[in-house]
């Protein structure tokens, strides 16, 4: 799904992009996936955002 991008697996999967990263991971408190963001400006972060969640909700969908 990410192999194209490097990755980080401490503390779930962190995917890094030229402009900033996204993490997915499992919450420690509840049932539940805990997706964070981070990028240089406001345009990259919403690239990231969208790019992660819907790779992540192709995959969902798949299992439904």
């Amino acid at each position: 799904m990410f192999r194209d991008y490097p990755l980080y697996d401490i503390d779930g999967i962190r995917i890094t992009f030229d402009k900033g990263w996204g993490l997915i991971r499992a919450s420690n408190t509840q049932p539940a996936l805990v997706l964070r963001f981070e990028a240089n400006d406001e345009a990259s972060l919403q690239e990231i955002k969208e790019f992660v969640e819907g790779k992540l909700n192709t995959v969902i969908r798949e299992f439904d």
